[in-house]
């Protein structure tokens, strides 16, 4: 049952047995674990409940209705863009449904670094068998691939540089090109259409516009939440609710829960210190010619070739990154190009030959998230060795859409870089591109800010995923993950999420029975 918070004026009482903060990645899959195994569940969404009928395919009405912040969230120096969604189905909504399952040497240091000692693939290779067949996950099939991906895979193989087709959740996709804005088909596999209706077909109920504001904790053992029911667009409490329960699952986001836990249970050395965005910045190649850059899927096909990172004599030499097929739509690249002008109005009118792809770095220096004044706050700087594994990214980008024939390559920095030829991608592209406030970065692969582990000084919740200072109280949500996957984490979430839930049954069973 899907219950509209925003309709709502009057108070609100229930009483479950497990209650799931967030809809998303990681609260879908565990919410449609336990309902379907016998539990009563709710799930609270602080964001709307939409249907295909409501993704008008339209950018500005996609960012007012379910973008985090309505698009605009930030770091505090306006240096990086946080980019997530509050809706029923959470950042599913809007994720392009790459699904990689997480590399076996990640897995590895998990294990080692993090004494996640149930972190290997005969653990969740099982989740996610049973996850890839629920969400239709397969190799994108060659005619979602729109002219940018077959170009990029041109330039790959004229370089004898490693990609491949990506795993994508979605059926029959009619390839309309505008999965960021919510599908409007109902044709890509989001949580929105696969556990939320799983969920409520089990007698789960799913609150949407309902901002959890206090966690309920007596004698060290989480009792329930409580917060206000929004009107929405407006953000203002409309009523209030109570959910009592014995378990409540933290599934908000990375900033969505370290924010809660914050507002909750105070600072400490743990929650909010360690946030992973998976940079991405992006580049652009005109092919002087018009090319299909919109229909199909945003990436059918990612470049893998520099996952690992490569060192000489101890320095980095290399890598440490993939690369990812880029779509973005005119408003979003209008703001990405940092012309102003005659100049930028020049570079918009050539959108339709433009080529583009996005890093996915795997980054050693994580931000933090906090409170400051009553408000969450980010902090995040692409530094050290990670500004070193971005400028390696645009210069093997630059060397990709060159070799599949491109014109010239825009960096778009503030500085106008352009490169036309090898000769000048090592001379052009440098550091000074990737400081901060140079160019458009953006962080969607929010991770870490309430990592599991064995040791509480480190993390904030056990193995197990039940946090280590309250019983009861779990997270599974990319805040869990301890620290970058190295490639797109929304698969990562829904098998550590399944895990954890499957545990959680184990353990406590139904309440009551």
């Amino acid at each position: 049952m899907i219950i509209q918070g925003d309709r709502i004026t009057s108070e609100v009482s229930d009483r479950a047995d497990a209650v799931v903060i967030g809809t998303g990645a990681g609260g879908g899959t565990v919410a449609a674990y336990l309902a379907e195994r016998g539990w009563n569940v709710v799930m609270l969404e602080r964001g709307a409940f939409l249907r295909a009928q409501d993704f008008t395919q339209r950018e500005e009405d996609a960012m007012a209705d379910f973008n985090g912040r309505r698009g605009l969230d930030s770091t505090i120096d306006n240096a990086v863009l946080l980019n997530y969604a509050q809706a029923v189905g959470g950042s599913t909504v809007h994720y392009w449904g790459d699904s990689f399952r997480t590399p076996a040497d990640r897995l590895e240091q998990w294990r080692t670094r993090w004494g996640l000692d149930w972190m290997t693939p005969a653990e969740l290779n099982p989740h996610w068998d049973v996850l890839e067949r629920e969400l239709g996950i397969h190799i994108c099939e060659e005619p979602l691939f729109n002219e940018n991906n077959r170009l990029v895979r041109q330039g790959c193989e004229a370089l004898g540089i490693v990609g491949g087709a990506v795993p994508t959740a979605r059926v029959d996709c009619i390839g309309c090109g505008w999965t960021q804005f919510g599908c409007a088909y109902n044709r890509k596999s989001s949580q929105l259409i696969t556990s939320i209706p799983r969920v409520s077909r089990a007698g789960g109920r799913v609150y949407s516009d309902a901002l959890v504001e206090r966690l309920r904790i007596e004698n060290g053992r989480v009792t329930g939440v409580e917060g206000s029911l929004l009107e929405r667009g407006a953000g203002r409490g409309r009523g209030r609710f109570r959910v009592d329960a014995d378990v409540v699952v933290l599934a908000g986001g990375a900033l969505g829960t370290a924010e809660l836990l914050l507002r909750n249970l105070g600072a400490d050395d743990v929650v909010g210190e360690r946030l992973y965005i998976n940079p991405h910045y992006f580049i652009f190649a005109d092919f002087a010619r018009e090319i299909d850059n919109v229909t199909g899927i945003p990436c059918a096909y990612s470049v893998h070739h520099f996952r690992r990172v490569e060192h000489s004599a101890g320095d980095y030499a290399g890598g440490g990154y993939t690369m990812l097929c880029s779509h973005q739509s005119p408003g979003i690249t209008g703001a990405i190009l940092s012309e102003t002008g005659a100049a930028h109005t020049e570079r918009m009118r050539r959108y339709r030959r433009l080529g583009s792809l996005m890093s996915v770095i795997d980054e050693e220096n994580p931000g933090r998230v906090f409170l400051e004044d009553g408000v969450r706050k980010s902090w995040y700087r692409v530094r050290g060795v990670d500004a070193l594994k971005a400028v390696d990214y645009l210069q093997n980008a630059a060397r990709i859409f060159l070799a599949a024939g491109a014109h010239e390559v825009w960096i778009p920095d503030v500085y106008g870089t352009v490169v036309r030829n090898e000769a000048e991608v090592r001379a052009r592209i440098t550091l000074r591109s990737v400081q901060p406030n140079a160019q458009f970065c953006a962080g969607s692969h929010l991770l870490g800010t309430a990592p599991l582990g064995v040791d509480p000084a480190r993390a904030f919740a056990r193995p197990t995923g039940e946090a280590h200072r309250v019983r009861g109280l779990y997270v599974a949500d990319g805040a869990a993950i301890p620290t970058s996957v190295s490639v797109d984490p929304s698969l990562t979430i829904m098998g550590v999420a399944r895990w954890i839930a499957a545990g959680v049954h184990d353990r406590h069973g139904r309440a009551g029975a």
